[in-house]
């Protein structure tokens, strides 16, 4: 049978045991490239993200957003016939992933010694918040958290301010060095015919992907190092008659014309901004004189003269406008999809194109213990059993 290459997980067994958007959207992702993804959730109100936010018949866009294509068992791993359920998903899978704290797996009786001492084959990744070491190990962590630990508050900040990004950036970051390190192990698993166990905290994460551009002027240590404005100070924005735009205008081919489009000729002949190593110098000063320049033309005007020199341009879209610009419908980034609970729904497709094809979405998120019964039928548990575990509160 021919392997689809857009499903290149297709075969792969996942058991999530989280809650909230690290493992969720680690594990989503593993889905969306055909593994197939069993999620743990607790009796109640099951994954606590499904009560965050807009939400619809008990389940939540955001949950919505990390958990689809995924099957739901509910369970209460505390019991034994709940643990006993998780060893034998274990026993089956090929990755489980969990986002407990430190020392909670093993005190279940359900760590990675012992569950890949049952199934030598099982890739057992744990994410934490700051690490299974040092005097935070054992400590909660939320993105806002995790952002005002690693820098992201100080970057976003002026000065001594500390202002918060609104996006959970470190959880997602975290999500998908996961699902990296996860495909990673897949593939050492190939040549060893063997599992291993994966760490990774939310603290580490953050630190790696703020690292390149967030602490390049932290990066060199000797006192010959020279300085230039950090990164951020590239970014240009530029008001229009009807709205805003960004743009990146340094290369000396354009310069002149540059700033005749904007109606700042005067900028052209500051010698401050004579070249491009001088505006790269006096970056802070440029940018002070884009923030004040309003340009008499609409957006769509300037994009075109802007596009025709080959100036990096682009609207800035307010968030009602993204799913009907243009470019990216052409791509195809975002599709409509009914749910059979939550009815009509708007979504970002797989981004990655295997086979240079472009991956669709696949099956919706699951209401909270959809697929219990199904799963302990596909484990072996018959209706009686089954019906114990019910009447005993196991699931």
């Amino acid at each position: 049978m021919a392997h689809d290459p857009a499903r290149p997980l297709e075969g792969i067994k996942v058991v999530e045991l989280s809650t909230m958007i690290t493992a969720s959207l680690a594990t989503m992702t593993l889905a969306s490239q055909g593994a197939e993804v069993i999620k743990v959730e607790p009796l109640g109100f099951g994954d606590p993200m499904r009560l965050l936010g807009s939400q619809k018949a008990g389940i939540s866009a955001l949950f919505n957003n990390c958990n689809r294509s995924k099957r739901s068992i509910a369970i209460d791993i505390k019991s034994d016939a709940g643990r006993d359920v998780v060893r034998k998903l274990a026993s089956e899978a090929d990755v489980l992933v969990h986002n407990f704290r430190p020392g909670v797996m093993d005190r279940l009786g359900l760590g990675s010694e012992e569950l890949r001492a049952e199934n030598s084959r099982l890739i057992y990744l744990a994410i934490s918040g700051f690490g299974n070491e040092g005097p935070l190990a054992d400590a909660p962590a939320y993105d806002h958290i995790i952002q005002a630990m690693a820098g992201y508050t100080s970057l976003q900040g002026k000065g001594d301010e500390f202002t918060f990004m609104r996006t959970l950036i470190c959880d997602k970051i975290t999500a998908f060095i996961a699902a990296q390190g996860i495909t990673a192990a897949l593939l050492a698993r190939k040549d060893s015919g063997r599992g291993q166990h994966l760490d990774i905290s939310m603290l580490h994460a953050s630190l790696a992907f703020l690292w390149p551009d967030g602490m390049m002027h932290h990066t060199l240590l000797d006192d010959d190092a020279i300085d230039l404005p950090p990164m951020s100070d590239y970014y240009q924005t530029l008001e229009t008659s009807d709205g805003c735009i960004a743009l990146t205008g340094m290369k000396d081919d354009y310069w002149d014309a540059l700033c005749e489009i904007i109606g700042r000729i005067d900028l052209a002949s500051d010698p401050r901004f004579a070249d491009g190593v001088s505006r790269l110098m006096n970056m802070p000063e440029l940018m002070s004189e884009f923030a004040k320049t309003s340009v008499a033309k609409d957006s769509e005007t300037v994009l075109a003269e802007l596009g025709e020199l080959g100036v990096p341009c682009a609207p800035c879209l307010a968030q009602q406008d993204l799913p009907h610009h243009p470019q990216v419908k052409a791509i195809g980034a975002i599709e409509e999809q009914s749910h059979p609970l939550m009815g009509s729904l708007r979504m970002v497709s797989p981004p990655v194109r295997f086979g240079g094809s472009s991956s669709t979405l696949e099956g919706p998120s699951p209401s909270l213990g959809q697929h219990t019964r199904d799963i302990l039928r596909e484990l072996g548990w018959n209706n009686t059993a089954i019906h114990d575990l019910e009447a005993a509160g196991s699931i």
